[in-house]
């Protein structure tokens, strides 16, 4: 459990810089977080968790394999991304929680098959139950993410 005294480390998984300035600003205005760390890529977002301890992680699903900076390309959004961070989390970072946090109501699998962000949700804390929190819906349209990120991220910290 995460002591209430104390404050998160959280890492940023997110490569939409509309979405992680919104993911920010929230972290700043009703959590009182200053300054997350940022990953914009499968790549550096393995390698943050690698060389440092995070309390929390907020995972997109759809992120590209190299930050854009880095080749300039990035390639391509991948959309099991996502799922690739919570695997090397819970093998190689056990005690950092996860909320997955995406903005797309269906994804394709490896298999080119389209699963449903319920269907998801369901296949997703079965096998990472044991380190993910919540799998959370974030719309541009509407704030109902926030008050979820935030009563999620308050309940793990009790």
């Amino acid at each position: 459990m995460i002591s209430i005294t104390t404050k998160l480390s959280i890492l940023i998984i997110e490569d939409d810089a509309p979405k992680l300035k919104a993911i920010i600003n929230f972290l700043n205005e009703d959590l009182d977080f200053f300054e997350p760390v940022v990953a914009k890529s499968l790549t550096s977002a393995i390698q943050k968790l690698s060389n440092e301890e995070f309390d929390l992680c907020i995972v997109d699903m759809s992120i590209p394999s190299y930050d854009f900076e880095a080749d300039k390309t990035g390639g391509e959004p991948q959309s099991g991304g996502g799922r690739d961070i919570l695997r090397f989390i819970s093998s190689e970072a056990p005690r950092t929680k996860a909320v997955v946090l995406t903005q797309y109501n269906e994804f394709r699998t490896t298999h080119g098959v389209d699963v449903t962000l319920d269907a998801l949700t369901v296949s997703l804390m079965k096998k990472f139950n044991k380190i993910l929190l919540a799998v959370v819906f974030y719309s541009t349209q509407k704030g109902e993410w926030r008050k979820k990120l935030k009563s999620v991220i308050e309940e793990s910290r009790l």
